[in-house]
Parts: structure tokens; sequence; C-alpha cells
């Protein structure tokens, strides 16, 4: 099964500093992406600052290039994979009964 990624999470932190020429601008994307293969899952999140001119209003970020600029520049999709990976290399248990010896 191929590893399947979703962006997660995407919050906006707004400056609410009464008179800063920013008001109501976004300074802060909270990006977070879940990689999922089967039974396994991962989970890698930051905070993108933005400042000057990518400051905006919510509506009008361009979210695509924040969410996908996070994940290019940290490398998400091989730490993702890594994870998984690592996860299916630990032992399961083992759902069956075992019955205890006496002690000798």
């Amino acid at each position: 099964m191929a590893i399947e990624y979703t962006f997660s999470r995407v919050e906006a932190k707004c400056v609410c500093k009464d008179g800063d020429p920013d008001e109501g601008k976004v300074c802060e994307v909270v990006v977070g992406m879940t990689a999922v293969d089967g039974d396994h899952s991962a989970y890698i999140d930051t905070t993108v600052s933005l400042t000057g001119v990518d400051r905006a209003v919510p509506e009008s970020l361009d979210l695509s290039e924040i969410c996908n600029g996070a994940a290019t520049d940290g490398d998400w999709k091989t730490s993702l994979a890594s994870q998984i990976s690592g996860q299916k290399d630990q032992p399961e248990n083992w759902t069956g009964v075992l019955t205890a010896p006496a002690v000798s």
C-alpha cells in the first residue's frame, strides 16, 4: 500500500495589537502533515512565520505555497516515511494465549 499524505493541521495566528499596521493579518501559520500507510500513521508539524508582504488577511493567504513550502523545506515526506517504516519494523504482540509453565 502506498503512503497517503494529507495536511491535517492549518492554523492561522493573527496580529491583534491595536494600532499595529498589520492588525488582523496572519503572522504565523501552524502547518501539520499526517502520513498513513494501512494501520500505521505518523505526524509532523511546524510554525511558519510570515513577514512583510507575506502577511495578509487569512482569506488571502496562499495556503498551497505555505503548506507545501514547509513540507518541502523540512523534507517531511522522507521523515514521515521513515517513521512509518520504523513502526513496521517493530514486533507486534501475538494475540494467542500462552500457558505459563510450573515453576521449577
